[in-house]
């Protein structure tokens, strides 16, 4: 019997160690780089888009892409540790990898890919105006991933509910989280976007040090549960 628990502790570990370095490497990754939201000024967005250093933004960009396939990677081993034996968990750890998918798919190849041709058009001599355009594309990618990650959360806390294997509190932390990413995008006037991704944030950093210390409740998986019946 410690075989098996034995392996699952490595994964929950490193399923911890997974949504920390997401964290560390998307803040180091930001760090260098310097994106205008909407309606800055016509001086903000020239300094962003066209005078900035390309290396560095670059190399800060892909240092947050880094981060977001650790972010991938952990999600779906998350997901598969959080799977049990019955309808509601097996449901709820498909939605965990479908959203954690879907959000990661957005902030590649529309919020990412978007922001990187605006500046790098925007250092060939393109039209003010044209980079603007694109990099709006990348900030309205962002709001929407902002409810999608809020729909990943829901999920992770409804798992770890519906099993028991963390704490409590992370369930619970996790649906109000969840809740207010959701309802974000539509609250971007007041910033809501902005502050609610750092609450994921805070929420994630929760989430990874309870993974860390491994689950309360070792999760049946199907095949387990499949054991105990014959």
């Amino acid at each position: 019997m410690s075989g098996p628990v034995h392996v699952n502790l490595r994964l929950w570990r490193l399923a911890g160690a997974f949504a920390l370095l997401h964290v560390v490497l998307t803040f180091v990754g930001v760090a260098f780089q310097n994106s205008p939201e909407l309606g800055a000024s016509a001086r903000t967005r020239e300094a962003a888009l066209v005078d900035s250093s390309m290396v560095t933004v670059f190399a800060g960009g892909y240092v947050e892409y880094l981060g977001f396939l650790v972010f991938l990677a952990g999600a779906l081993l998350l997901g598969r540790l959080l799977r049990g034996s019955g309808d509601t968990q097996r449901w709820l750890s498909s939605l965990i990898d479908a959203s954690a998918v879907t959000y990661t798919a957005i902030t590649f190849a529309t919020g990412m890919a978007a922001g990187a041709a605006a500046l790098y058009d925007g250092h060939r001599g393109v039209d003010l105006a044209t980079v603007t355009a694109i990099n709006d594309v990348r900030i309205f990618a962002f709001y929407l991933s902002v409810g999608v990650v809020g729909l990943f959360t829901v999920a992770v806390a409804g798992a770890v509910r519906a099993t028991g294997a963390l704490p409590r509190w992370i369930a619970t932390t996790g649906f109000a989280v969840g809740a207010l990413c959701i309802a974000a995008p539509a609250a971007q006037q007041w910033d809501a976007v902005n502050y609610v991704s750092l609450l994921f944030f805070v929420w994630s950093v929760a989430l990874g040090i309870a993974a860390l210390r491994g689950p309360r409740t070792v999760v049946p998986s199907i095949r387990d549960a499949a054991a105990v019946r014959a």
